[in-house]
């Protein structure tokens, strides 16, 4: 019998302790004849469970020790892990950092200073020149991995909610509401590739369509495609692609009630985001059905699809990172004592 493969050593969650009480204590492209088709069924009927695959998983909780009066608003946070870091972010507020074993280090603030973030829209780190990059609403602005200010300049409104750098290169996801048929904008040049589809109607506030592996950027928008930007590349190629998924050029004027409605009347998913590599035969994304997320592990060598083991536990579909194979989670403790929930990550996830 074969010696199960493991996520790298475990998939780890991040338990935050955002109660104030525990707060001292404690998201035009280059052809390719190798594009792989993720072939999910729309009902997920193919997908088996996950204690069917190779691998296995092991689970961490990591309280993380925010000073006393530092709370971290429980809504749309962001996470990225690099080296012994963990960088933790809200919508339009500003960045806490913590080390591995979740002691506080720093946190660049909001404010008005040069040295502030006005409205954060995104941040990246940037693993080529080893620094935070943070994208305000009105300027690029560069901190080290502790979040001692650097430097910053103006940035020309591209209206991006996301962005990553890559070989020298910036790719911006473009607003929904930006007047530009596509919805990427690659500079130097200003190239943009994926033309938008009735998908950029839809709120883009599921993080994150970037995730950096050995290199090479993955990315994904608003259409079925899965692209890979490796340094020396001119444009993302497109590596894989959706196949039960709704695309149509022509759908742009649809809200998006309108949209899930005629995606669901043809049993075709509504996005696909969170798109993660773990190594070389193991890939997991989310595909939405209606307004319905599924986290899916795809065995890129058998072709098998498998339900993530964390699938149905709320707040774990979204505010997650994976890095050198590990997983990390954004998860608010006071959760844990919702008695349904406590029965849902119990019948989950029972190591939790």
């Amino acid at each position: 019998m074969n010696k199960r493969k493991s996520i790298k050593q475990q998939i780890t969650t991040i338990l935050s302790l955002f109660l104030a009480i525990f707060l001292s204590a404690a998201c035009i492209s280059s052809g390719s004849d190798d594009q792989v088709e993720i072939a999910v069924d729309y009902d997920l009927g193919n997908l088996k469970e996950f204690s069917e695959s190779r691998y296995q998983v092991e689970y961490e909780i990591l309280p993380l020790k925010t000073p006393e009066n530092n709370r971290i608003k429980i809504y749309l946070n962001n996470i990225e892990v690099y080296k012994d870091r963990i960088f933790i972010s809200t919508l339009r507020e500003g960045i806490n950092i913590f080390d591995q074993e979740g002691n506080f280090v720093n946190r660049i603030t909001k404010g008005e200073d040069v040295k502030e973030i006005r409205s954060l829209a995104d941040y990246m780190i940037n693993r080529d020149e080893e620094h935070i990059e943070v994208l305000d609403l009105y300027k690029m602005s560069y901190y080290s991995l502790d979040g001692e200010y650097i430097s910053s300049n103006e940035e020309e409104d591209v209206r991006a909610a996301e962005y990553a750098t890559i070989d020298g290169k910036k790719v911006f996801l473009r607003h929904k509401n930006a007047d530009s048929d596509y919805s990427f904008i690659l500079n130097p040049g200003e190239i943009n590739f994926e033309l938008k589809t009735g998908q950029t109607t839809m709120n883009i506030l599921n993080p994150k369509h970037f995730h950096k592996y050995e290199g090479s950027l993955y990315i994904t928008g608003y259409s079925n495609k899965v692209y890979r930007l490796s340094p020396g590349d001119t444009l993302p190629k497109t590596i894989a692609y959706v196949k039960n998924m709704l695309m149509n050029n022509n759908m742009s004027g649809l809200d998006k009630d309108q949209y899930e409605k005629l995606c669901a009347s043809k049993e075709a998913f509504t996005y696909l985001n969170n798109f993660f590599v773990y190594d070389q035969n193991l890939w997991g994304f989310s595909l939405a059905h209606t307004n319905i997320g599924n986290k899916i592990l795809m065995d890129t060598e058998t072709r098998e699809y498998y339900k993530h083991p964390l699938t149905g536990i709320p707040y774990s579909q979204n505010n997650r990172w994976v890095e050198n194979g590990t997983e990390y989670y954004i998860f608010p403790s006071e959760k844990m004592k919702d008695n349904n929930i406590a029965l849902t990550i119990e019948a989950k996830a029972p190591a939790l």
